[in-house]
C-alpha cells in the first residue's frame, strides 16, 4: 500500500487508492508554519496519524512518498506500550499476537535522510489546549484562564463520530464565546484510515493509540499562531494505573496520557522547537474525584458545557446515552460533589437499580478503566460520599447493604489516596506553584 502525501494551503492531504483524505486547518494557520520547521514536521505528522492504519486494515507494508520521521522510534514505543490496553475489552484479540504483528509491518520512505528542524520564534506564555469538552479538557481550560494564560481552544474533529463530533463542536464554539477565547476547529480527515470500520475489520480500540502524539504535532501550527508556549493535554493521575493482562502485559486505559508518555511528548515538542514549545498536563496532580470536586465547586460555569459518552454515536440521544458505564459513573460523580445534572444534561434517574450493571462496584459490564482496583476503591469511596451527603437513589440503599461497613472503615485511607496532590514534573515551577495552590484551597473544603 502506498501513502501520497501533498503540503496544501489548508494543511495536508493523503492519497490511497484514489481517495483523498485532508488534515485541514482554519485559514492562514498553516501557512503561517516556517518552512524549516514544517518540513520536519509533515515527515513526522503523516507517520503517527497513519502508524495504525496497516495494523488495523491487516497490510504488511505501507510506502510513504516522505522521508523517515525523526521521531520513530518513540512513536512506535508510544503503539506498543499502548496495544495491551486497546485489546484489553476484546477477548478475542490478543495483545502479543497484535505486537507479533506490528513489528512484522515494513514502513518504507522515500528517503531515510531525517530532516532536522529549525525553530527560532520566541512565544509568549499562553495555552494552546487540546480541547474534547471531556472534564479533563473543561477544568485545564478553566485552570489556564484562571492563572493567566489565556487560553486557546483546540478541537481536532475526526470525522469517525458524527454525533459525538456535533455535540463537541457545538460546546466548543459555546463555551468560547461566552467565556472570550480564542477557539479553532481542526478537520482531520486523516483519521478515517485508521478506523476498523473504514476496513470492515472486528472492533478494536488499537487504532487509538496513536492519538494523544499525534495531538501534540498537530497542535504545533495553532501554537505558532498563536504566540503559545504550552500544549496542554488533559492528563490526570488515574490515568496512571494498569491493570496486568491474562498474557502477563501491563494494560493502560490510554498508554500515551500516562505521565512518562506527556514527559517523552515534551521533550518531542522541544526537541522539534528548539525548546520554544512545551507539553503539559495541569491536572496530573488530580485524581478522577478530586476533579469533579474542583470543576463543580470552583468552576460550575465551566462544567455545564461537559460532556463525554462512549457509546453518542450508537444512542439517539444527544450528549449522553445514559447506559454506559461512563454516563453512569459521571452522573453519581456529578451528584456526590453536589453538582447539577440536570443543567450537565443528563436526563434519568442513573441511580435506579436496573442500571447496577454499568457500576464496577455492583455489574461486570465496564471497560478496562472501571475494572482496576483504583476505580473500584474510587467508587467505594464516592457512594460513600455520596451516602454521607445525603444523594437518594435504589443504588445509594444497595450500597448501604452491601458496601456501607468497608466503605466507613477505609473512610480515612481512602480520602488520602483520592484526595491527595500527587507530584508531578510536567509543569514549569511558576505555573506549578499557582495552579497547586488552587487545588490545595479547593480540597480542603471537601
Amino acid at each position: 500500500m502506498r501513502l501520497v502525501c501533498q503540503d496544501k494551503k489548508y494543511g495536508l492531504k493523503v492519497s490511497f487508492k484514489n481517495k483523498n483524505y485532508k488534515l485541514k486547518y482554519p485559514k492562514n494557520i498553516w501557512l503561517s508554519l516556517p518552512e524549516k520547521i514544517k518540513k520536519s514536521l509533515i515527515d513526522n505528522l503523516i507517520y503517527i496519524s497513519t502508524v495504525n492504519m496497516p495494523l488495523v486494515a491487516g497490510f504488511n507494508k505501507t510506502n510513504y512518498n516522505t522521508s523517515k520521521p525523526m521521531f520513530k522510534r518513540l512513536f512506535d514505543k508510544m503503539i506498543l506500550g499502548g496495544i495491551p490496553g486497546g485489546v484489553a475489552d476484546h477477548p478475542e484479540q490478543s495483545a502479543r499476537e497484535t505486537i507479533r504483528k506490528f513489528r512484522k509491518i515494513k514502513y518504507n520512505f522515500t528517503s531515510n535522510k531525517i530532516k532536522k528542524p529549525f525553530y527560532d520564534k520566541d512565544l509568549e506564555e499562553r495555552a494552546v489546549v487540546s480541547f474534547s469538552s471531556g472534564k479533563d479538557s473543561i477544568i485545564s481550560t478553566a485552570v489556564c484562564n484562571e492563572i493567566g494564560l489565556d487560553p486557546v481552544l483546540v478541537y481536532i474533529n475526526d470525522t469517525v463520530s458524527p454525533g459525538e463530533n456535533s455535540t463537541k463542536k457545538r460546546f466548543l464554539k459555546k463555551i468560547s464565546k461566552e467565556m472570550k477565547l480564542d477557539s479553532v476547529l481542526i478537520k482531520n480527515q486523516i483519521e478515517k484510515l485508521n478506523d476498523f470500520e473504514t476496513w470492515n475489520k472486528p472492533v478494536t480500540a488499537i487504532n487509538y493509540t496513536h492519538m494523544l502524539t499525534s495531538f501534540c504535532l498537530t497542535l504545533v501550527p495553532v501554537n505558532h499562531f498563536f504566540n503559545s508556549k504550552y500544549i496542554v493535554l488533559g492528563n490526570e493521575q488515574d490515568l496512571n494505573n494498569y491493570m496486568i493482562d491474562d498474557e502477563g502485559y501491563p494494560a493502560y486505559i490510554s498508554f500515551d496520557q500516562t505521565e512518562d508518555a506527556t514527559n517523552k511528548h515534551n521533550k518531542m515538542i522541544k526537541e522539534l522547537t528548539n525548546n520554544k514549545m512545551n507539553v503539559m498536563s495541569v491536572i496530573r496532580p488530580l485524581t478522577n474525584l478530586s476533579l469533579f470536586s474542583v470543576l463543580f465547586n470552583r468552576y460550575p460555569e465551566y462544567a455545564k458545557y461537559m460532556t463525554s459518552c462512549d457509546s453518542l454515536d450508537a444512542s439517539r440521544e444527544k450528549r449522553w446515552c445514559h447506559e454506559c458505564a461512563t454516563c453512569l459513573s459521571w452522573y453519581l460523580l456529578i451528584k456526590t460533589v453536589g453538582g447539577d445534572v440536570k443543567q450537565v444534561g443528563f436526563k434519568r434517574d442513573l441511580l435506579k437499580k436496573k442500571y447496577m450493571y454499568g457500576y464496577t462496584l455492583f455489574g461486570d459490564n465496564v471497560d478496562l478503566y472501571e475494572r482496576t482496583q483504583n476505580a473500584k476503591e474510587e467508587q467505594l469511596l464516592t457512594f460513600y460520599l455520596a451516602y454521607k451527603n445525603k444523594v437518594k437513589g435504589e443504588l445509594i440503599d444497595l450500597f448501604k447493604k452491601t458496601h456501607l461497613k468497608e466503605a466507613r472503615s477505609r473512610e480515612d485511607e481512602l480520602r488520602k489516596k483520592f484526595f491527595r496532590i500527587h507530584p508531578t514534573k510536567n509543569m514549569p515551577n511558576n505555573i506549578s506553584r499557582h495552579i497547586l495552590s488552587i487545588y490545595k484551597e479547593e480540597l480542603g473544603k471537601f
